[in-house]
């Protein structure tokens, strides 16, 4: 069944185990819904802790009538990437949105699979720029202590048997950071790791049984293929993730901006 389950801890090896994850989901996920041309999709965000999710949606038609569309997982990134210029790709029968972008107005591609899309709604989609947490769901990744050059390319272009879906992604990059964590609901071992790719920061969370080579330590090299997946935030979203002051900058700093030029 679709293995991007196992990178959240979660075994589905069957579609009963599947249909049964995606009715639980149903029932205990935070309901959000969004109309769109005459239909209603119907979001639900059963957040498990620790950042993980399992998304699941329902696709009602204008003539009333209900059916499953899609079931996913998913990982609440933690920091923020702003995506401009972007575009926006709908599958609402299917229960999908896709966002294809570039980091900060660079050269740097990104293509995800939008997890929220009924939690924001319209209205965060006119900004000219998108802030998203994006993180990869790894099928496979291995640390090595020697150092490698840093990768950041579709699948489909580096392992093209292996390309199951668009957004699947082929990196290299430093670790800057990792942290255990554990799948609540299932008790398996995971890791969020932290990497500079020198094109792009970012997330990507691994289960302990998919990761192969030398222990995972900051500074090492980690090669990765991902599912690239994100969520967009809106401006109530954006508050609320002021932390105060940054205490990498001096106070002098910010009375630097108060100064009068005359």
């Amino acid at each position: 069944m679709d293995v991007t389950f196992e990178t959240i801890g979660l075994e589905v090896p069957s579609e009963k185990a599947f249909n049964y994850l995606a009715e639980r989901a149903g029932d205990q996920g935070e309901p959000t819904q969004l109309t769109r041309r005459g239909a209603v999709l119907h979001g639900r965000c059963w957040k498990l802790g620790e950042g993980l999710e399992v998304w699941t949606v329902l696709y009602e038609s204008g003539t009333g009538d209900i059916f499953y569309a899609d079931c996913r997982p998913g990982f609440r990134a933690r920091y923020t990437q702003r995506i401009s210029p972007w575009a926006l790709t709908e599958y609402d029968e299917e229960g999908e949105a896709v966002v294809h972008g570039y980091c900060d107005g660079t050269d740097t591609e990104v293509l995800f699979e939008l997890q929220n899309l009924t939690e924001v709604g319209p209205g965060g989609f006119r900004a000219q720029e998108l802030h998203v947490g994006l993180c990869g769901l790894a099928y496979r990744a291995r640390v090595c202590k020697r150092k490698a050059a840093a990768l950041w390319q579709p699948l489909e272009k580096s392992a093209p048997t292996r390309a199951a879906q668009e957004n699947d992604w082929s990196l290299t990059g430093r670790v800057i950071a990792f942290k255990p964590l554990r799948n609540p609901l299932s008790g398996s071992e995971l890791y969020w790791v932290y990497l500079d790719l020198e094109r792009l920061r970012l997330e990507v969370l691994v289960n302990r049984r998919a990761l192969r080579g030398d222990p995972l330590a900051v500074g090492a090299t980690l090669s990765a293929e991902v599912w690239l997946q994100g969520h967009v935030l809106d401006e109530r979203a954006l508050r609320s993730r002021y932390e105060g002051v940054d205490r990498a900058y001096a106070t002098p700093d910010f009375w630097s901006g108060l100064k009068r030029k005359n």
